[in-house]
């Protein structure tokens, strides 16, 4: 990926990440050396998804769990668009993005599809995708949620209405305010387990912000399919596996 800045963000034998600048989150690469299955957590990003087989999708964002057997020698490369810039970066409203497992050539033209999935593959910002002008409201919102700023205040800050910045997520990212902090405070948990051993799950809650353990194993249930310990000692290569492991990519 000769565009990508030479420095990983995230790394194992099967998985790697750069960092991006601008409307980008970052570039990935993964490789199967033998048949795998993936766990893919959400993280209120969308992907550009190109395998070494030539296709070519688009994985918008959501709040539901996947598991995706890959076939031994598969390679996937991706470039992941920042929150606040999906809607604005894809030119489709936020509707026909949340959500959205299908190829690029259903959301853009065929010539401008392989165009684009040849940029991803080089690792370059496709030409094609001209990011719009989003709006600056929505963006500050986005920063000051996933550093875990209360949303009465979130609306205060940028001068709308509570209904008002629904409506402006909705519209601009294709999650809501609130589904936009349930994935905050995820990940931030998901941080917090990747940066250490296995510890306390009930500290590990409080520091992402949840109010309890027990909160923390609602939401890690319904966001990831199974419960914090057995995700953390998945993440960690811990856990049991049916032959083919099982990890996660946020």
């Amino acid at each position: 990926m000769t565009a990508a800045p030479p420095y990983g963000l995230n790394e194992t034998d099967a998985y790697r990440e750069w960092a991006a600048s601008g409307v980008a989150r970052c570039w990935w690469v993964q490789r199967v050396s033998g048949e795998f299955v993936q766990r893919v957590v959400p993280d209120a990003a969308a992907d550009l998804i190109v395998s070494s087989t030539g296709e070519a999708c688009l994985v918008g964002p959501t709040l539901a769990p996947a598991l995706h057997r890959l076939p031994s020698g598969a390679e996937l490369r991706g470039l992941r668009l920042r929150t606040e810039a999906v809607v604005p970066v894809l030119g489709l409203p936020g509707h026909e993005v949340r959500d959205a497992v299908v190829p690029l050539a259903a959301v853009m033209p065929d010539a401008a599809a392989r165009a684009v999935a040849e940029s991803v593959w080089r690792g370059e910002f496709p030409d094609e995708l001209r990011p719009g002008q989003g709006d600056a409201r929505v963006a500050y919102a986005v920063r000051r949620i996933w550093r875990g700023a209360a949303l009465d205040s979130v609306a205060t800050e940028v001068a709308v209405t509570g209904r008002q910045l629904r409506r402006l997520f909705t519209e601009q990212i294709g999650l809501g305010p609130k589904a936009l902090q349930r994935v905050a405070r995820f990940q931030r948990f998901l941080r917090g387990a990747d940066a250490a051993a296995p510890g306390s799950l009930a500290d590990a809650a409080v520091a992402a912000g949840y109010a309890d353990q027990a909160h923390l194993t609602r939401e890690t249930r319904e966001l990831a399919g199974v419960t914090p310990a057995v995700l953390v000692r998945e993440r960690h290569g811990l856990a049991a596996s049916d032959g083919a492991g099982a990890v996660a990519i946020f």
